[in-house]
């Protein structure tokens, strides 16, 4: 009885699927996905190819290589150092990541209490708090506290020595560079093991005390080759990618504080003000940032591409957690499975949005651009939102890859900006050892500065501001408003110079 029933429903369910209006249905659906198909890989092919017109419009190139550092021999490269080198490639076990890894507080002596920084304000820097220290240092006090302070610190633990061998070499590039690392992964981007440097802030940090002490103490040879350590190693950092930005900007924040100070005391010759000046003009942040953000653009475009011809690789960036409901999970599982395997014109679109924001983020070229940098990452904010604001298959993918940059152009600038007072104070400061005191105007070191570049980053024509203070000189930039308020508080950016006497 049971299998009569149920070849009656065979047989129903037979001339169902073959009666002609249900063939011709079918039809009709498969032709309209077959056509929506291709129209979508059509559309996105064409925002594809025009976001890579624009790509290479802007940047000069579509290389991925074309904007990474060059490969450099140990001969000529800093991070040859056998130190540097000798911290190198320490791998966890189950990982390949490659890392400079220093021991802890490798710059510093057992057991040291380190001395606070008194904050600065008002475009002062800021200072070393020998007072505090000397309490805490406990025992007998019977010289300066600047003296003890340097002895106790010594040559940081014999390091300090070593690392300034080859400060003189051209190029200073971690190991091993972008292009050796991507050479050795088969040129796979999302394969490339590329050094990072762990711990690298705190480790800056003990390099800005000892160029700090060394300059409270009068010690005129450590301070100047710990400057120059400094800056070789923030320079090390710079690469492609906004990784290679970020991370050099806070570094050269700490580097340019501690130099502040370095500065105001009676530690520096004629000679090593001069080789000052030079490492410092070698490197401009601004330029960086362009050649980073471009960097950014061209190897996401072609790691994304890649992900297009490799889609299986797309499950490990959707997998989401094993505490997500089962009711989400079995949506997002549908909806990866479409993304994965939908029409190849999503991951067009994809990486043309993608390419299309990141571009929109960096804005025109020039040395002014910074100034709308904000604005135009709260416009691609928005528009990321609009476009994305439901799981869009033509985006998400985007979307995810566009970092949050925020005031990083700004960032940029406002160390350009300290860079250039440095460059300036070493020509103030090499007057005053010849002359005991500091000019009336910037004309006087003219001749000293005309191998820099020592204009207001937000008036590319202008010089920055100069006005002689009580101890010392003010120099001041427009800010990002490029409105010259005369050097006024909380309006301009200001550097502030009080020379110790």
């Amino acid at each position: 009885m049971n299998s009569w029933y149920t070849v009656r429903f065979a047989r129903w369910l037979w001339s169902l699927l073959w009666h002609r209006r249900t063939g011709w249905a079918f039809v009709c659906l498969f032709s309209l996905i077959t056509v929506l198909w291709q129209w979508e890989n059509w559309r996105s092919a064409r925002e594809l190819a025009a976001a890579h017109r624009r790509v290479v419009e802007r940047l000069g190139t579509d290389d991925p290589v074309a904007l990474m550092p060059p490969k450099v021999s140990d001969e000529e490269n800093y991070f040859a150092n056998p130190i540097l080198e000798g911290w190198l490639n320490v791998k966890k076990p189950g990982h390949t990541v490659m890392q400079y890894i220093p021991p802890s507080d490798a710059l510093l002596p057992a057991d040291f209490i380190r001395p606070e920084l008194f904050k600065a304000k008002d475009g002062d820097c800021e200072k070393v708090d020998l007072g505090s220290w000397i309490k805490k240092h406990g025992g007998p006090v019977t010289e300066p506290a600047a003296l003890v302070l340097a002895r106790e610190l010594g040559d940081g633990n014999g390091l300090l020595p070593k690392l300034a061998e080859g400060l003189n070499k051209p190029f200073s590039i971690m190991k091993p560079g972008q292009r050796e690392a991507l050479e050795s992964a088969g040129n796979d981007p999302w394969q490339a093991d590329l050094p990072n440097f762990k711990g690298l802030s705190d480790f800056y940090r003990q390099l800005g005390l000892h160029l700090r002490s060394a300059a409270l103490a009068a010690d005129t040879a450590k301070t100047a080759s710990t400057a120059l350590v400094m800056l070789r190693i923030s320079e090390g950092t710079a690469r492609g990618g906004m990784v290679g930005c970020l991370v050099p900007l806070a570094l050269h924040e700490t580097a340019f504080d501690a130099l502040h100070e370095a500065l105001s005391h009676p530690a520096w010759t004629e000679e090593s003000l001069g080789r000052l000046q030079v490492r410092l003009g070698q490197f401009d942040d601004l330029q960086q940032y362009q050649s980073a953000h471009g960097q950014e653009i061209i190897g996401m475009f072609f790691q994304l591409e890649y992900l297009r011809k490799h889609r299986h690789l797309l499950q490990d960036i959707t997998n989401r957690s094993l505490k997500t409901p089962f009711l989400e999970r079995m949506i997002e599982d549908a909806f990866n499975y479409v993304l994965i395997n939908g029409p190849i014109g999503w991951h067009d679109a994809n990486v043309a949005f993608y390419a299309d924001c990141m571009l929109d983020q960096l804005g025109p070229p020039g040395p002014e651009a910074w100034m709308q940098g904000g604005s135009r990452d709260l416009r691609v904010r928005l528009r990321s939102r609009a476009e994305n604001s439901w799981p869009n298959p033509r985006r998400i993918l985007g979307a995810i890859a566009i970092p949050n940059i925020g005031s990083v152009a700004s960032s940029a600038a406002d160390n350009l900006f300290h860079r250039r007072c440095l460059i300036i104070a070493c020509a103030l400061e090499k007057h005053r050892l010849k002359q005991g005191r500091f000019p009336e105007s910037l004309d006087a070191v003219k001749n000293d500065l005309k191998l820099f570049q020592v204009t207001d980053p937000a008036r590319s024509t202008q010089p920055l501001g100069y006005r002689l203070e009580a101890n010392g000189y003010l120099l001041w930039s427009a800010g990002p408003d490029a409105q010259d308020d005369g050097g006024a508080k909380d309006k301009d950016w200001l550097w502030r110079m009080k020379r110790e006497p």
